[in-house]
């Protein structure tokens, strides 16, 4: 008997902890639809470009760490 897992669902409450940990981290110095605008962009941006779903997760917060770390949720797309 195979286990049919949905790991679709995993990986939505993966986003949404990692949404949540975000706001709640980084509320004294970002607003929180700041957060939530970038966070949106990022997860649109790693879901239209992944081979591998599972990934995600992983990689929205990491690319979201560096952006509120470096105080630049929004940065400019490098010119081709």
């Amino acid at each position: 008997m195979a286990n049919n897992i949905d790991f679709s669902i995993i990986r939505e409450h993966a986003l949404r902890n990692i949404r949540e940990d975000l706001l709640t981290e980084y509320a004294g110095k970002y607003d929180a639809l700041e957060i939530n605008d970038a966070f949106d962009a990022v997860l649109r941006a790693h879901k239209n470009s992944a081979v591998v779903e599972d990934f995600v997760p992983v990689l929205v917060e990491a690319e979201m760490r560096d952006r509120l770390r470096e105080g630049d949720l929004f940065p400019a797309p490098a010119a081709a």
